[in-house]
């Protein structure tokens, strides 16, 4: 019993082994997964920019509610 599903583990192993190395050589499957790598990449890019033009505009809209905060103090 024990050998039977041992032996099933193994050819499974082996076959899931066959598989993923004929996935890793495949043309078909590094293309997508570069294209996949560039989007994310892209997508990376975007949110950070995204990110940095808002933190600026925040820094931005506290300077000015600072100055006129002061300007109203002085008043």
């Amino acid at each position: 019993m024990y050998l039977k599903k041992a032996a099933i583990v193994a050819a499974g192993t082996v076959v899931g082994g066959l598989v993923c190395y004929a996935a890793y050589k495949s043309e078909t499957v590094r293309n997508a997964a570069k294209s996949t790598i560039k989007a994310g990449v892209k997508a990376k890019d975007w949110a950070v920019d995204s990110y940095q033009k808002t933190t600026g505009e925040f820094k931005e809209i506290i300077r000015d509610a600072k100055a006129e905060a002061e300007l109203e103090a002085e008043a």
